[in-house]
């Protein structure tokens, strides 16, 4: 009996030491799988040029705009209300529907830009935005340009505009910023085409262009004749 109930003693002690270590086993692996997951994610994360919180800074962008107007390179939250101008492309001639607008595939005809040079885009387009520094597809698509208007064509303008910039990991984006009240140059184009105002535009037509310089904010329309 003696022996009997030794063994039965040391059977239980050798299934206690068994099962604390198992135990130990168990959590040292779930420990380690989880240090490995951990590092693995923030592998990921570096590789695919990003951060391991939150979106790009305004620290990491970097501004292709050459300074112009003012304010940060962080998208502005409401509307500019300096003002506005508004612009007016129009034939010298008054054949209006004998024009085609609409730029590089896009429906832009007016482009505005500083006195010095520096282009300001007045239309966002197919862009990544510098807030959150998202890389978008853009759809292999042109824009086919089309016949101006018979009183001329109209943009108002109230100062916001696009500068070209870098964020992340060297991607190109755009950030919503307002102009500044002052001098400025606006560019008007169109493209002659044929007289019959139920022909198609061209493309590949070459533009005329007026360049006028402007003041805003301006109550007075900017006129450009072609």
């Amino acid at each position: 009996m003696g022996d009997m109930w030794g063994g039965t003693a040391y059977a239980k002690s050798v299934s206690m030491k068994f099962r604390r270590t198992r135990s130990d086993c168990s959590r040292g692996t779930r420990d380690t799988i989880t240090r490995s997951i951990a590092v693995l994610a923030v592998a990921w994360v570096a590789a695919c040029g990003g951060k391991t919180g939150g979106s790009p800074d305004a620290g990491s962008i970097e501004d292709g705009a050459g300074g112009a107007g003012g304010g940060g390179l962080e998208d502005v939250p409401t509307a500019c209300t300096a003002g506005t101008a508004t612009f007016h492309l129009s034939a010298a001639d008054g054949r209006n529907t004998s024009y085609c607008v609409g730029l590089g595939c896009t429906a832009e005809w007016a482009t505005v830009r500083t006195p010095g040079g520096v282009a300001m885009p007045i239309a966002f387009g197919c862009s990544t935005s510098c807030e959150d520094c998202i890389p978008v597809g853009c759809p292999a698509i042109c824009i086919t340009p089309k016949r101006m208007k018979s009183d001329g064509e109209r943009l108002t303008w109230d100062g916001t505009y696009f500068p070209d910039a870098i964020c992340g990991a060297k991607q190109a984006c755009r950030s919503k910023r307002c102009a500044t009240p002052g001098k400025y140059v606006a560019r008007m184009c169109a493209a002659l085409s044929a007289s019959d105002p139920n022909a198609l535009c061209d493309v590949n037509a070459t533009p005329k262009c007026a360049e006028v310089e402007f003041e805003y904010p301006s109550a007075a329309t900017v006129e450009g004749a072609i």
